[in-house]
């Protein structure tokens, strides 16, 4: 089949699905027959007919009828995820070359361990087990991919940059360039990424991580000595030429279709155009349908409903889904208002892009663009200091454009600039913030909290979450490389007095209690983790034998 056809098959096949996994009846039958099923199980189920007979049944279905909606769902659907199935790893190895440089037995045996999860995670799409013309929610896929685990099946978007983290220090160069050939084939045919390969995904994208991944894997080959000459050539001509015209189509989609212009200078009349999370959606998230129908049932108005799917699906793409960060109430997730607010940590992630896109223009001697892109984050650099830093906390913080004025609590996301380098104001050094706030790096043993607020959200104290731990380690080396070790540590014994007492990688710890997983949210905590394997990676590449402290179980 020649590409344009393949498109529109592919195009034809997404719109069918639609019509059923966004279907609010056929999420509410499904539910009846099992009340207490994930609401993401219900529209993680292939069909067992073909498209139009499934649409049709569910049209003369009486949902109040028990024992029709039954038959429905045992004649119509298969069982979630029986369409993804464990693909082949072609690169791995049981012993990467990384292990040479360490010498604990302990280490290695975890290092081993913490490897073989990598075959469990890495999936492919099976469509041999679906009738002709039955359809999925997944999205189409060019190669396997790594999912996180648990009940998250799918690749998701910003997990990959972790994940891919990983990989690489395993060696694993031909998975990691599936996983970004799986986002170019995204970026090509929806514009954007997708949060995860899902067609309920379709609506909203995550943290634009993209670039970065793309950054470290041309970093690590050109820099691999296991690569020949033309190994590395061919994949500086992949990352100049399709990687980077997707790197660019992405970033033009968050700073045209997610921007809002707002004054910065009143002065000089001065604007910038800063990027947030927003999405355009009427209806709940089909994967939490019912959660968001229950938080949205005391809007008084379908103008207040409306607003509160966008404003909880707009925090779902921010990947904090959910923290009090993005509430009124930090108490209530009701008062959330996602939409109105500047998040600090997007708009430095677009400003490590824009540093990326100067790069590698430069590299393609295209000098006119490499200076336009330096351009431009300068002028972001200028724009993030001038609104959004707080002198009163000493940090950088969200900007609520009801109010004009910024948040008040601290959250990881505070510190975010100094994640990708960014200068902070005039007369202020970044060693000076990580002082002010070096209580938050001390007072735990569990590694730094996402937040001091003790909410239900799992995005909220008392969770530490990998991602958050990387990006302050990888702060702090540069800055205060002993406080970097000393996080490392607890993060690294969190994660390994777990898998000690379990044998299982979680998402999300406790901050208080080493090994201990983290609480809150909409599910139940996942155990693979894709993340969590991938920072712990990162660490140990890094601080080797000095990241493992004596342990008493």
């Amino acid at each position: 089949m020649n590409p344009k056809s393949e498109n529109k098959l592919i195009k034809y096949e997404i719109r069918q699905a639609i019509k059923l996994y966004m279907n609010e009846k056929f999420l509410r039958c499904v539910k009846k027959v099992n009340p207490n099923v994930d609401s993401k199980s219900i529209v993680d189920r292939a069909t067992r007919k073909p498209i139009e007979q499934v649409l049709m049944a569910l049209d003369d279905l009486d949902e109040h009828n028990l024992d029709q909606v039954q038959q429905f769902v045992d004649t119509h659907l298969h069982e979630p995820g029986i369409e993804i199935i464990r693909a082949e790893l072609t690169d791995w190895v049981e012993e990467p070359r990384f292990l040479k440089h360490i010498n604990s037995e302990e280490l290695r045996h975890f290092c081993t361990a913490l490897n073989r999860v990598w075959l469990d995670l890495y999936k492919k799409l099976d469509m041999s087990k679906l009738e002709q013309e039955c359809v999925t929610s997944h999205l189409p896929m060019r190669y396997p991919f790594i999912v996180p685990g648990g009940r998250f099946i799918e690749i998701y978007y910003w997990d990959t940059y972790w994940t891919i983290e990983g990989l690489l220090v395993c060696g694993m160069i031909d998975t990691v360039r599936q996983m970004i050939e799986n986002f170019i084939f995204f970026i090509k045919k929806f514009g954007f990424i997708p949060n995860g390969s899902r067609i309920y995904y379709l609506n909203r994208s995550q943290p634009p991580y993209f670039a970065q991944m793309v950054m470290r894997y041309y970093d690590y080959c050109m820099n691999c000595d296991q690569l020949s000459p033309e190994a590395k050539q061919q994949v500086e001509d992949f990352v100049l030429t399709d990687a980077y015209k997707c790197i660019l189509i992405e970033y033009r989609y968050w700073t045209r279709q997610k921007s809002v212009e707002i004054l910065i200078d009143k002065r000089t009349k001065r604007k910038f155009k800063f990027s947030r999370y927003t999405v355009n959606t009427n209806m709940a998230r089909p994967e939490s349908y019912f959660e968001d129908m229950h938080t949205a049932s005391e809007c008084k108005t379908e103008a207040e409903r409306q607003k509160m799917y966008c404003d909880i699906t707009a925090a779902a793409e921010s990947g904090y889904d959910f923290s009090s960060r993005w509430f009124k109430d930090p108490m209530n997730m009701s008062t959330i208002q996602t939409t109105d607010l500047i998040p600090v940590d997007l708009n430095a992630v677009l400003y490590k892009n824009e540093l990326i896109l100067s790069s590698l223009s430069e590299a393609k001697g295209d000098d006119l663009k490499a200076k336009l892109f330096k351009r431009l984050a300068i002028k972001r650099r200028y724009a993030i200091n001038k609104l959004l830093w707080s002198k009163e906390n000493y940090c950088w913080a969200d900007y609520n454009l009801k109010t004009g004025r910024l948040t008040d609590h601290f959250y990881t996301s505070n510190l975010a600039p100094l994640w990708f380098d960014m200068r902070p104001p005039s007369g202020v050094r970044a060693s000076d913030i990580i002082a002010k706030h070096r209580g938050v790096f001390d007072s735990y043993d569990g590694g730094v909290p996402v937040s001091l607020l003790k909410t239900t959200q799992q995005w909220d104290f008392n969770n530490v979450w990998a991602p958050n731990q990387h990006s302050y380690i990888m702060m702090l080396l540069k800055h205060e490389p002993r406080m970097a070790l000393k996080l490392a540590r607890k993060f690294f014994n969190t994660v390994y007095y777990g898998w000690k007492r379990t044998g299982m990688i979680y998402e999300k710890y406790d901050v208080h209690v080493p090994g201990e997983r983290g609480a809150g949210g909409e599910y139940d905590v996942q155990t693979g983790f894709g993340w969590t394997n991938g920072v712990i990676f990162s660490l140990i590449e890094i601080f080797k034998d000095d990241i493992l402290v004596p342990v008493a179980f």
